[in-house]
C-alpha cells in the first residue's frame, strides 16, 4: 500500500514538473514573440524585421507581408504561425481557425506547440535582428537599397493586428531601440558619431507610445 501510494506521490510530482517547465517555457517564448511585435511597430523597424524573419525562414519578403495581410497577422504572430507550419499544421487551417475568431495562441496550444523549440528559434531571430538593426544606423543606405532591390514597401506592409501592443510594450520597444543605436553610435569613429542621425531616428510610435 506504501508502495502505491508512494508511486502515486512520485508520478503526481513529476506531471506538476513538467506542468511548470511547459508554463515556463510558453511564458518565455509570449515575450520573445512580443518582443519582435513591439520592435517592428515603426516602418523603418519592421522593414528590417521582414527582411531578417525572410533570411532566417528562407522565404520571399513579399509572401510574408501576404500572408500578414490575408491573416492580419502582426509580425510575432506571423513568426508563430511559420513555426506551427514547420511542424505540420497547414497554413490554411491556421487561416481558417483564426477566421473563426481563435488566437494563435489558441492554435499553437491546440496543436501540441513545442514551446521550448520556438522560444529559442524567436532569440535567435530577435538577436539577428538587434544585428541588422544596429548595421542600419551606421549604413542607413544599404537598407534602402536592399528594401528597393526586394521591391518591400514598410508603409504598404501593415495590418490592424501591429497596433496590439501595450503601454509597457512600447516602453520596452523604446528602451531596445535607444540601446541599439546607442551600441552603433559608440562603435563610430570620433567625428562621424553624428551619422547615425542620417538614418532612422528614433521611431516616433515607439517614442510616444502611440500607433504609426
Amino acid at each position: 500500500m506504501k508502495t502505491a501510494t508512494i508511486r502515486l506521490f512520485l508520478l503526481f510530482c513529476t506531471v506538476a514538473l513538467s506542468l511548470a517547465a511547459f508554463a515556463d517555457d510558453q511564458e518565455k517564448a509570449i515575450k520573445e514573440i512580443k518582443k519582435i511585435t513591439s520592435i517592428s511597430v515603426d516602418s523603418n523597424m519592421r522593414a528590417i524585421v521582414n527582411r531578417t524573419m525572410a533570411d532566417m525562414l528562407k522565404a520571399k519578403r513579399l509572401d510574408l507581408v501576404k500572408e500578414r495581410q490575408d491573416m492580419n497577422l502582426n509580425y510575432g504572430d506571423l513568426f508563430l504561425a511559420q513555426q506551427l507550419a514547420a511542424s505540420g499544421v497547414k497554413m490554411d487551417d491556421i487561416a481558417a481557425q483564426l477566421k473563426a475568431g481563435k488566437t494563435m495562441l489558441d492554435i499553437a496550444n491546440a496543436n501540441h506547440a513545442n514551446w521550448k523549440e520556438i522560444n529559442s528559434d524567436a532569440k535567435k531571430l530577435n538577436k539577428k535582428i538587434d544585428d541588422n538593426i544596429e548595421k542600419s544606423f551606421t549604413d542607413a543606405k544599404k537598407q534602402a537599397a536592399l528594401n528597393m532591390a526586394d521591391d518591400y514597401d514598410a508603409k504598404a506592409d501593415k495590418v490592424p493586428a501591429d497596433s496590439n501592443i501595450s503601454k509597457d510594450e512600447y516602453a520596452e520597444a523604446q528602451a531596445r531601440y535607444t540601446h541599439l543605436h546607442d551600441a552603433a553610435g559608440a562603435g563610430l569613429p570620433t567625428g562621424d558619431a553624428n551619422g547615425i542621425n542620417q538614418g532612422p531616428g528614433v521611431p516616433p510610435a515607439v517614442a510616444s507610445g502611440g500607433k504609426h
